[in-house]
């Protein structure tokens, strides 16, 4: 009997355990913890605000359990370095040159994506953020284990195996066939890194991956973000005058709260307005370097969405740059502004705009989305319920981003 309740004991004590930890508030850098549980109340409750984003949701990851693992050793291509495990891509707007018989050196043609570069790693390291973001949350929402045990196994194919690991540095990105094996604008190739480290951050409350692989992780990230801030790419990428700079922001700012450096986080932050908003937003709203673009439009969206991950990891820190106006008098409020004057006149557009306009001006809906919630703007909130909820209610961003 004495070792029956013995036994009983252990099992409640490993029960409450389990369901403290289960029960932890993750710490997220760019998602809305506490929007997330409001949204998961209103899905349990009934309510169908949500449930278009959620089947959408529910649906991805049906797929994604049937697909495979993603990894670096893919490849068939092996790095300059010898080693698969270390990642490798091909700059997307890089072509053979026609009139030299092998090719090389290949030419730039600005906005046209080569196929190429799905022969390496790019699609992998986006298939990996893809799924685990989409598996996670369909775990939080739907409490079915077998989402978050898909998930920690992707993690630890990615980040833990050592056969199949990446190691912590992009010295090889986006590199170009007969001019240089890696450049320091192939980090924006991992700019989804702070989205990873989110859903990371909540699959650790699901108890599939154990305290010494979160750890690992974790120092996973650590040396990864050594290599992104003290590496010469990394200064280079950090330094380029236009998006990429903003999205390394989103990205070593998402990355260093992941791992506990606020201090990064609050300096990063402070550092935008006279770094990035003064040379990269004119008086009018204006982005030039996005505009001189083949795909202007996309661009201004995407640095714009840049500024907005970087903003939202910043407020964790405590640092504001969403109401700072530059001294001629541009500012986030009025990039946003100058994209709006555009919706559904595509015509009108004075710039260069190769790709889908409709996909771009999704984006921009969900840009609004945001900026509803954070701005309390009435004309934000009336654009986004009467023109774009109905063309996006079904993104999983709605799921973790409180617009209004």
């Amino acid at each position: 009997m004495k070792v029956r309740y013995l036994f009983l004991i252990t099992f409640l004590i490993l029960l409450f355990t389990n369901d403290a930890k289960a029960s932890e508030i993750p710490r997220l850098g760019g998602w809305n913890y506490d929007w997330m549980i409001q949204v998961k109340d209103k899905l349990d409750t009934g309510d169908q605000t949500f449930q278009p984003a959620y089947q959408k949701l529910i649906a991805d990851a049906e797929t994604a359990l049937k697909k495979g693992v993603y990894s670096v050793t893919f490849k068939k291509m092996v790095p300059p370095s010898g080693s698969k495990n270390d990642y490798m891509s091909m700059g997307p707007y890089w072509w053979p040159d026609p009139e030299k018989s092998d090719g090389l050196p290949y030419i730039r043609r600005d906005g046209e994506v080569n196929p190429e570069r799905d022969n390496l790693d790019r699609p992998q390291v986006g298939g990996l953020v893809n799924d685990v973001r989409t598996l996670t949350l369909a775990w939080f929402f739907s409490g079915q284990s077998e989402y978050a045990e898909k998930a920690a196994g992707l993690l630890r194919v990615w980040f833990l195996d050592p056969e199949t690991l990446m190691n912590p540095h992009l010295k090889y990105g986006q590199s170009i066939p007969g001019r240089t094996e890696g450049r320091g604008i192939g980090i924006i190739d991992t700019r989804a890194f702070h989205v990873l480290v989110d859903a990371i951050s909540v699959l650790e409350t699901s108890n599939k991956l154990s305290g010494d692989e979160l750890e690992d992780i974790r120092t996973w990230f650590g040396d990864y973000f050594t290599w992104l801030t003290e590496s010469q790419f990394g200064k280079d990428e950090e330094e380029h005058p236009n998006n990429h700079s903003v999205a390394f922001d989103a990205q070593a700012s998402g990355i260093a709260y992941f791992i506990g450096n606020d201090e990064y986080v609050a300096r990063k932050a402070r550092e935008i307005p006279q770094r990035r908003i003064d040379p990269m937003i004119e008086s009018d709203g204006r982005q030039p370097a996005e505009l001189s673009r083949t795909r202007a439009h996309s661009y201004s969206v995407s640095n714009l969405r840049n500024f907005f991950d970087a903003g939202e990891i910043g407020l964790k820190a405590g640092v504001d740059i969403f109401n700072y106006e530059n001294p001629d008098e541009g500012s986030l409020p009025k990039a946003l502004d100058y994209l709006i004057d555009y919706i559904d006149r595509e015509e009108d557009w004075p710039y260069e705009q190769i790709s889908d306009w409709t996909q771009s001006e999704n984006n921009l809906g969900l840009l609004i989305h945001r900026a509803a919630g954070i701005y309390d703007n009435e004309e934000y909130k009336t654009l986004w319920e009467e023109l774009f909820f109905e063309r996006v209610k079904t993104h999983w961003s709605l799921l973790v981003t409180q617009g209004m």
